[in-house]
């Protein structure tokens, strides 16, 4: 943290990094391999490239408005202020269910960690985000100073575990590469894009970063950049090491696998730890980042004030009770595939729209004009392709999806008309 209380580049570097190796390749990366096989690699390195696309475009958007709120600013400017505040609750929707991603995930490695088996792994990770919801009203959360140590702590101990992978590798595992057809590989990139969401997380911090103008998007690129080499590096070493039988039996807690034929059980428990920290900050960083965007549109008029007004240590009281309830009742009724694929598809919907604004309002030159509707095309696309997968696999999953996508849209329709003399509101 610099001298005036405001993060420097390192900083916001390792809180973005935080975002999205927090929760996302300790939650997703069983998903990715045992949905694409040797490609998971391939995959992850897809999402990157979407993640990276987004993340210029977020960056030279923040900038060009100069304020803090990220997707609900970005709207707020260009369309209306009634568009920004409906994207918005599926915004807060997809962190509902990221956080109950990393509470299932803190669940599954707990119970391996502790012996438990995975019996109580549900309660595990509700208490976990009760627990952690309750930290966070009462003014406990990470220091600039902490945040860094446990960021980097847990990159150290991922790159220790990819050096440990290449010395395991076996040819005869990595070939052949797309063993499970290129639509599976596509398909997987898209159904782990929510690992790369975390980057987000600095557009709400923007006015505490350190010359934010310049150092916002360059912390945006770094850390994109640097997530998505790990990324890419754990999947590869993971495919070419691990059996597919190994892959599958482990599947909710398989980064642990990779350090057992080097350093035995010891470790193993040394991962276990690390995803059990690495879940629970990141579920920490989430309701803190998503309290701070929910009073941001309370303001505006766009959310029910009662939510926001009761606050401690800055979190408003109720919404964050709200979100917490909501992502344990998530974790209940749903599995680890259908957690992630909602949380993805989500963030792959905002990112598609805020893409597109990008375009629309021309950020970029010359020949980087084209790369926001490359990446809201793209997303796009990854969004109709996990939508096509669930209705040909598990037709009651999308219609779910769908469900809770009309019951989102009729609240907040019910909201608009009961609060229309709200100033704004039907704009």
């Amino acid at each position: 943290m610099s001298s005036n209380n405001k993060l420097s580049l390192f900083d916001a570097c390792g809180m973005a990094i935080g975002g999205m190796v927090g929760g996302g390749i300790f939650a997703v990366l069983g998903e990715a391999v045992m949905t694409s096989g040797n490609a998971a690699f391939i995959s992850l390195g897809l999402g990157g490239v979407l993640a990276l696309i987004t993340g210029l475009v977020y960056g030279k958007l923040t900038v060009k408005f100069d304020e803090a709120g990220g997707s609900f600013i970005f709207m707020e400017h260009i369309t209306s202020i009634r568009f920004a505040g409906t994207i918005s609750w599926f915004l807060i929707l997809g962190y509902i269910f990221t956080i109950s991603l990393y509470a299932y995930t803190f669940g599954a490695y707990a119970g391996r960690l502790f012996g438990f088996g995975s019996g109580p792994n549900f309660w595990l990770g509700s208490g976990v985000v009760a627990l952690i919801t309750l930290l966070n009203l009462s003014g406990v959360r990470e220091s600039g100073i902490s945040e860094d140590i446990l960021v980097y702590t847990k990159v150290t101990i991922l790159a220790g575990l990819i050096g440990i992978g290449f010395v395991t590798v076996h040819p005869d595992k990595i070939y052949p590469i797309v063993n499970q057809g290129v639509g599976s590989t596509i398909q997987a990139g898209a159904l782990v894009f929510v690992a790369y969401e975390g980057f987000q997380l600095l557009t709400y911090d923007y006015n505490t970063i350190e010359n934010h103008k310049n150092n916002l998007p360059k912390a945006i690129i770094i850390s994109i950049t640097a997530v998505l080499c790990i990324y890419i590096l754990i999947a590869f070493v993971l495919t070419g090491s691990l059996s597919a039988d190994t892959i599958a039996e482990h599947k909710e807690t398989v980064l642990a696998m990779l350090a057992e034929p080097v350093l035995g059980q010891p470790g193993v428990v040394i991962v276990l730890v690390a995803a059990v920290f690495s879940t629970a900050s990141a579920i920490l960083a989430t309701i803190f980042a998503i309290s701070r965007l929910a009073k941001r549109i309370a303001d505006d008029g766009q959310l029910p004030h009662q939510l926001t007004d009761r606050k401690r240590s800055g979190v408003p009281v109720n919404f964050a009770l709200l979100m917490a309830a909501l992502a344990i009742v998530v974790q209940f009724f749903g599995n680890l595939e259908q957690i992630t694929t909602f949380s993805s598809l989500v963030f792959l919907f905002v990112f598609s729209i805020v893409n597109y604004m990008g375009y629309r309002h021309e950020i970029f030159k010359g020949w980087k004009k084209g790369l926001p509707i490359l990446g809201s095309l793209g997303c796009g696309a990854a969004m109709g392709l996990l939508l096509y997968d669930i209705y040909t696999t598990e037709p009651t999953t999308l219609y779910v999806v769908l469900g809770i996508s009309i019951v989102l849209l009729l609240c907040r329709e019910a909201y608009i008309w009961f609060h229309s003399r709200y100033k704004g509101i039907s704009e």
